[in-house]
């Protein structure tokens, strides 16, 4: 068995971290509706409730 060392690549930048959320849409009519949509994670943490646990 051969082994051989990683090497990162330089100059090449990380791909973005895709999840999936309810995003709202307005239609055409005016009305709001939800609808899932893979966007780009901006933050290193996923989003969580604001208030602790208790």
């Amino acid at each position: 068995m051969t082994v051989t060392a990683l090497t990162k690549k330089t100059g090449a930048r990380p791909a973005g971290r895709l999840t999936c959320t309810w995003v709202p849409v307005r239609g055409q009519d005016g009305r709001t509706r939800m609808e899932m949509r893979w966007v780009e994670q901006t933050t290193a943490r996923p989003h969580h409730s604001t208030r602790p646990a208790a």
